[in-house]
């Protein structure tokens, strides 16, 4: 008996020898680090306005987090939050280059306009890559975790909210990553049936949890591909709906979705309905777990709104009241009523 325990013992802490070899430090640390980023860091990053120091700090951790990739450490999941997050800032940048070109197309300056529509498309090509490459970390690491097919076959069930929140930008990714790749002049030329695979994808999030989201992507796709006059009619109507049920939750994705749909139709109607909507919520109710994503969203609609006046007005939005146009007519003022009765 005491041989046997003996063999036992030996038998113990021979097969823990082997698992630690097995398991390397750097496997350890990028282990530590990906439990650290994920329930730590990641609440708070949402909790923050500063989009751009978020997209700084991703450009300097995603190469740090993908050299764990070698080392069996599960980084997909880091690698998509990281790659959307630096996008941001590149999409910002194609942009303000848009609003130069078509401001030095109006003034007559020609080569100025071309030159920063030329700078335009190549931000746009590096963001639709950036965007991409975070929508294909997240396809990876469901088809790892779940042998998911993105947008085929049974939903997987999310063991953890925050894989629920990889599939929510993960989808916001894919979109994006085609915007720009249409913005860049199809230079990456990303396969446009991602659009359908994530529209069926949504059915794996709870419309009413994620603010309204998978159903207004849905319905975008029907607005971008209609059936019929009379679908696309119900789509819009969709779109306003959950961007109302966003708000009651404290998020504006929904109306930033509307804006951009409205603005990709050039359905300018809607386009001026998603803006007001988008500028008169009440900031007080914002959603501060996820305030990071509605910050987003307020870029997203600002840049909308730029656009928008430049074409009417031939220069940018003001700092405040964007939604509020100069071809429609102004309400006068109440609190004006009755100043001048004694003059």
């Amino acid at each position: 008996m005491t041989y046997l325990r003996i063999a036992k013992k030996t038998g113990l802490v021979l097969a823990s020898t082997l698992l630690l070899a097995a398991c390397s430090k750097d496997q350890l640390v990028g282990n530590g680090l990906r439990a650290y980023t994920i329930e730590h860091a990641l609440p708070v990053i949402l909790k923050t306005d500063d989009v751009t120091m978020i997209c700084h700090a991703n450009d300097g951790f995603t190469p740090i987090v993908k050299a764990f990739t070698k080392f069996n450490v599960e980084t997909d999941m880091m690698l998509a939050f990281g790659l959307a997050g630096s996008s941001i800032c590149t999409e910002n940048q194609a942009i303000e280059k848009e609003l130069w070109s078509s401001l030095s197309e109006k003034q007559g300056w020609t080569d100025i306009a071309i030159d920063a529509r030329i700078a335009q498309q190549l931000l746009n090509k590096d963001a639709a890559r950036k965007y991409l490459n975070a929508y294909n970390h997240t396809t990876s690491y469901f088809k790892k975790q779940y042998r998911y097919e993105f947008g085929e076959g049974t939903c997987p069930k999310f063991k953890q909210e925050v894989e629920e929140l990889l599939f929510f930008v993960g989808s916001i990714s894919a979109l994006q990553a085609i915007n720009n790749d249409v913005a860049s002049g199809r230079l990456i030329n990303v396969d446009m049936e991602i659009f359908p695979k994530v529209a069926h994808a949504m059915d794996c999030l709870d419309n009413q949890k994620w603010w309204g989201f998978p159903e207004s992507l849905r319905a975008a796709l029907t607005i971008i591909l209609p059936e019929s006059p009379e679908a696309e009619t119900k789509a819009w109507q969709a779109l306003q709906e959950n961007a109302n049920r966003g708000l009651q939750h404290g998020m504006r994705i929904g109306y930033a979705t509307y804006a951009a749909i409205a603005s990709i139709k050039g359905r300018d109607d809607h386009l001026r309905m998603a803006l007001k909507g988008f500028e008169t919520a009440n900031n007080d109710k914002i959603n501060r777990d996820y305030l990071l994503l509605d910050t987003i969203a307020e870029k997203q609609v600002r840049h909308l709104a730029n656009r928008f006046w430049m074409r009417l007005e031939g220069r940018r939005a003001p700092t405040e009241g964007y939604s509020q146009f100069l071809d429609e007519k102004r309400q006068p003022d109440k609190s004006l009523d009755g100043m001048l009765d004694d003059i």
